[in-house]
C-alpha cells in the first residue's frame, strides 16, 4: 500500500483505503472499522496523503517524511493525544523543528496526529517508510539512467548534424515538386 491508495474525505472522521475509483465518486474502506461504502464526489472532496506536505521555513515536507520523522522520535517523544495545544506544538517541534509556526495552525498539528495513530493502529507506517526508501532508490537508479543517455546524443542531434553538414534535410528525400495536372469537367 503506498500513500497514493489512503485518501482523507470532507465531513468524514478517519482516513480510507480507496478500493475502486469510479466517476462519480470512490468505493473505499475506513481505516478505523473497516466499513466499504460508496463516496459520492459530489458531496465530499478527497485529498491523497501523498500530496500532502508540511510547511516549513524551506521547502515544504512531504508527509511520508514527516511520519517517518514521527516514527523514530516515537520512543523518545510520543505523539500526544490531541487535546492540548502546547502538549501538540512541543511534539511538532521535535519532531520537525523547523516547521512554519505562522502557517501550521494547531488544528493541523491535531489532524497529524489523530492521522498517524490511524495508520500506526494498522501497522502501515513500517510499511510507507519502506515504499518511501524504494521510491528513494527508484529515483536514483532513474537519474543514473538519465546521466547514462546524457552521455550519448540522441537521434535529433545526429540529424541535425547530418543536416548542417550536407546543407539540407537529414534523413529526407531531396524535395521534388510535383503539379498535379486536372482538367475541367464539361457541364452537362
Amino acid at each position: 500500500m503506498t500513500l497514493a491508495d489512503i485518501v482523507a474525505i470532507t465531513n468524514l472522521p478517519g482516513l480510507y483505503k480507496v478500493v475502486h475509483r469510479r466517476a462519480d465518486g470512490l468505493i473505499a474502506t475506513s481505516l478505523i472499522d473497516n466499513k466499504t461504502q460508496f463516496i459520492p464526489g459530489r458531496t465530499h472532496l478527497f485529498t491523497q496523503l501523498d500530496g500532502i506536505t508540511m510547511y516549513t521555513t524551506g521547502d515544504p515536507v512531504p508527509l511520508k517524511d514527516v511520519l517517518a520523522s514521527i516514527k523514530k522520535n516515537e520512543n523518545n517523544c510520543p505523539p500526544p493525544d490531541g487535546k492540548d495545544d502546547e502538549a501538540l506544538k512541543k511534539w511538532l517541534e521535535v519532531v520537525l523543528p523547523n516547521y512554519d509556526r505562522e502557517k501550521v495552525y494547531v488544528s493541523d498539528m491535531r489532524k497529524l496526529c489523530k492521522w498517524y495513530h490511524v495508520l500506526n493502529n494498522k501497522n502501515l507506517i513500517e510499511e510507507l517508510i519502506a515504499e518511501n526508501n524504494e521510491t528513494d532508490s527508484a529515483h536514483e537508479k532513474a537519474e543514473a539512467h538519465t546521466d547514462a543517455r546524457k552521455e550519448t546524443p540522441p537521434a535529433a542531434d545526429i540529424k541535425a548534424k547530418v543536416k548542417k553538414e550536407s546543407g539540407g534535410k537529414a534523413g529526407t528525400k531531396p524535395a521534388v515538386t510535383t503539379k498535379k495536372v486536372t482538367t475541367p469537367r464539361k457541364a452537362q
